[in-house]
């Protein structure tokens, strides 16, 4: 149900998130609510009811207000609005880290994260050579892979080094160093599907956008994780 919503990005928005964990964080400091998710979800669904009743907040943000309180409507204690309030504020503090002029192109910047991830044992295959109409399934052969498939790497990149197009790229093993290195390096990972193979290998799917101009859910890297 939570990816089935769609919110703004709005400073509006990040103010409304920001006063919720705020009243959240104040009354966990005072004893009134405990820190388990399922207490945490109960005063936010109250809080934003409030919220909706006093018009506290401008009415641009009238349908992220809804959208909240149909997922609490729906889901109950079990909306884990708590998790979802920190998903959107983390996101808005790497946008807001990554929204700036780099000194080089966004494919100095990847190759730069390449090296480094493979200085950390990773095997890096950008594109695989594998035919997806001939050839059987692909199938990792090391514990740490990261991958593409030509179809996505073709033209990524033009003559400048800028990054064209939304690109996905397929990590077996925790992602967590992966989404990290690229961080740092100025990109933004957007979480797509989790699969996992009949030799129980995980494949986590991210897609990368040109100029982080990303929709989705990011994945946050572990400096904004609290």
């Amino acid at each position: 149900m939570m990816k089935e919503i769609q919110f703004n990005k709005s400073a509006d928005l990040y103010n409304m998130i920001l006063g919720g964990l705020i009243a959240l964080y104040s009354e966990q400091q005072i004893g009134k609510v405990v820190k388990k998710p399922v207490s945490e979800t109960l005063f936010l669904g109250k809080w934003l009811k409030g919220v909706k009743k006093q018009r506290r907040y401008p009415k641009s943000l009238a349908i992220d207000i809804d959208n909240f309180l149909r997922l609490y409507a729906i889901e109950g204690r079990s909306a884990d609005l708590s998790v979802l309030f920190k998903q959107i504020y983390n996101e808005f503090q790497l946008f807001k880290d990554t929204a700036k002029d780099f000194e080089f192109s966004a494919k100095h910047r990847f190759d730069h994260a390449v090296e480094l991830l493979q200085k950390q044992d990773w095997h890096i295959s950008l594109p695989i050579t594998h035919d997806p109409y001939s050839d059987e399934p692909y199938r990792p052969t090391f514990k740490k892979e990261l991958f593409t498939t030509k179809w996505y790497w073709q033209d990524a990149f033009d003559e400048q080094g800028n990054l064209t197009k939304a690109v996905s790229m397929f990590v077996v093993s925790k992602p967590q160093e992966v989404i990290d290195c690229l961080y740092v390096n100025g990109f933004i990972l957007v979480k797509g599907l989790t699969s996992q193979d009949e030799q129980g290998n995980y494949y986590y799917q991210y897609k990368m956008f040109p100029d982080n101009k990303c929709f989705g859910e990011a994945a946050i890297p572990s400096r904004f994780q609290h």
